[in-house]
């Protein structure tokens, strides 16, 4: 077992929290999260920056830099949770902006649900037909 993963479960544990509840929180699903503390997966650097932000410590930390487990100071940069920032990270996939902007434009134009799977429909096609192009 890793020095990461062992404090992933040592930290899970001090927050008295479940695999599932963590994985929740960071976007990730509970097998995820077990084969993380097992050494049987590797997080991206940007998960172990979620895993960091999440149980409130370093990411030198988090991956056996440093021994001090002491909190990070609170940065004005740092208000949303691990939550936001994964939702974040999400919402910057070029691949999702489509779909964020259509969101929006239908909210915007005050669209009803029942006009939704038309409009979505239609927005697939055109996308299907502007990659073949």
């Amino acid at each position: 077992m890793s020095v990461l993963s062992e404090r992933i479960k040592t930290l899970r544990k001090a927050k008295k929290q479940s695999q599932n509840e963590v994985g929740k929180a960071l976007g990730k699903s509970r097998e995820t999260i077990s084969k993380y503390e097992l050494g049987e997966r590797e997080p991206d650097p940007g998960v172990i920056v979620l895993l960091s932000k999440y149980f409130d410590v370093s990411s030198d930390y988090m991956l056996g830099i440093t021994n001090n487990s002491e909190n990070l100071p609170n940065n004005e940069n740092d208000l949303f949770s691990p939550e936001m920032y994964a939702f974040e990270t999400y919402l910057k996939n070029e691949n999702f902006i489509p779909y964020v902007k259509l969101a929006v434009l239908m909210n915007a134009s005050n669209i009803e649900a029942n006009r939704f799977e038309a409009l979505i429909s239609d927005f697939i096609e055109q996308n299907n037909r502007q990659k073949h192009l």
